[in-house]
């Protein structure tokens, strides 16, 4: 599938999450008369996300969203920002919530500027309340997701430490080769020391107009990141990854420059190392 570029500044102020979820929508059409069908979610952020819906939506058009979260109806405008693709089973848009404390997916985001301290991202929820979160992983919850596929973890809806596993998606599990848009504002992180983490964990790797390959991650740090692939990165190249990854679950994509690329004649792979993109101050 081809990846437009999304310019919504919705999109670009936290992580992009990798998550299906069925969601009504509903708008009044030119003639007056009230239009509602279920979309799906492919991925979502803070203020916005990208749908895919059978019916057709005019750029900058206005719709309302609704979904059930437990015995809760949750609503929130939205505004059509762009038609990114087109497939099969309906078009994909990306939408901008115009109400941004409406919390409307129920992840909480971590700040903008605590991204330069993540080593890994994963959508997670808490074993007791479910109540889902953007988690930046540390060194050492990042070994136990290693080992456990969990992390032990404060829950600040619950008040109370708790086990937190990955978040599964609320639809079908997602096919190869989904993808959504990158920023097209991008600056690489400054170099600076970090410390490197071995950690042997599976990492998928997103390049525009190609299928998603999982890749062996070799280690990581807060800058970037080293990992085997059966494919070749030229240097310069920038592609998406998500790191840790679990085939089947949700995903949280950032954007990586390959820095350089280098050949294991006796494995028949490349090592490649990668660093991190950073989205522009002001998203």
């Amino acid at each position: 599938m081809t990846t437009e570029t999304m310019r919504s500044d919705g999109l670009r102020q936290s992580d992009r999450v990798r998550f299906r979820m069925p969601v009504e929508v509903s708008w009044i059409g030119s003639g007056g008369a009230a239009a509602k069908f279920i979309a799906e979610t492919l991925l979502v952020s803070r203020n916005g996300g990208v749908l895919r819906l059978e019916e057709k939506l005019l750029t900058g058009q206005e719709i309302t969203l609704r979904r059930m979260e437990g015995d809760t109806v949750k609503t929130a405008r939205a505004r059509v920002m762009a038609e990114i693709d087109q497939e099969p089973n309906g078009t994909l848009y990306a939408i901008q919530i115009m109400e941004p404390r409406a919390d409307f997916w129920d992840i909480e985001f971590p700040a903008p500027h605590k991204a330069d301290e993540a080593l890994a991202r994963l959508l997670m929820e808490c074993g007791f309340c479910q109540r889902r979160e953007v988690v930046y992983l540390n060194e050492l919850e990042l070994k136990s997701f290693e080992v456990r596929k969990c992390v032990a973890r404060l829950c600040k809806h619950c008040d109370t430490p708790s086990i937190w596993i990955e978040a599964q998606s609320e639809a079908a599990t997602p096919e190869a080769g989904d993808a959504a848009a990158q920023t097209i504002e991008e600056r690489v992180i400054p170099r600076r020391n970090r410390t490197r983490v071995k950690a042997r964990v599976l990492a998928c790797i997103r390049q525009r107009g190609f299928q998603e390959e999982v890749a062996v991650c070799e280690d990581l740090s807060k800058g970037g990141l080293s990992f085997r692939s059966r494919n070749e990165y030229p240097e310069g190249s920038r592609l998406e990854v998500a790191v840790p990854f679990t085939p089947g679950s949700s995903a949280i994509f950032v954007p990586i420059r390959i820095v350089f690329s280098q050949l294991i004649p006796s494995a028949r792979l490349y090592r490649h190392g990668a660093a991190y993109i950073r989205p522009p101050v002001d998203a």
